[in-house]
């Protein structure tokens, strides 16, 4: 999909300003002095051709009075799917990867993101992943949050 200037502009927006009122693409598109439809349109454009891959929010867990951290574990080629699967299916994982790296020292090739209501839950959670799979489970806690977020410069005008 090649993303024209209106394609830009709309991505420009939504990436940290997504209208939080009851008709939000009826916003936008006043903002962009376009139409709803048109908007509404060009997004599920961008998400079939996975432009867009996930429209939502960013969410503080920690302000929330969750806890949460990065985990790795070393999974057996052959089983990466199955696990993934079952690590997916717990509401609070919000991002999961396969990384295939090539330090030998880091034995690690799925990474994922966690977060639960308190440190027991969070607990709970990963040693149910490691009964299902029979495998580790390393939790890196968060100690200092360094960035949240992202904006691109998408769009620079006409």
């Amino acid at each position: 999909m090649t993303l024209d200037n209106i394609d830009k502009r709309i991505l420009q927006e939504i990436q940290s300003t997504f209208p939080l009122t009851p008709r939000p693409f009826h916003t936008l598109a006043e903002q962009l002095s376009l139409e709803e439809p048109e908007v509404l349109q060009r997004v599920r454009a961008m998400v079939e051709n996975k432009v867009i891959r996930r429209l939502g929010p960013i969410i503080d867990t920690k302000a929330m009075g969750n806890t949460g951290g990065l985990m790795a574990m070393n999974v057996p080629e052959d089983r990466i799917e199955e696990v993934a699967g079952l690590i997916n299916a717990y509401t609070g994982v919000s991002h999961n990867y396969l990384r295939k790296g090539r330090n030998k020292q880091i034995p690690y090739n799925v990474w994922f993101t966690m977060s639960a209501p308190d440190k027991e839950s969070l607990e709970k959670n990963l040693k149910e992943i490691e009964d299902k799979t029979g495998l580790v489970v390393r939790n890196l806690p968060t100690t200092k949050k360094f960035k949240i977020g992202v904006r691109f410069n998408i769009y620079q005008g006409d």
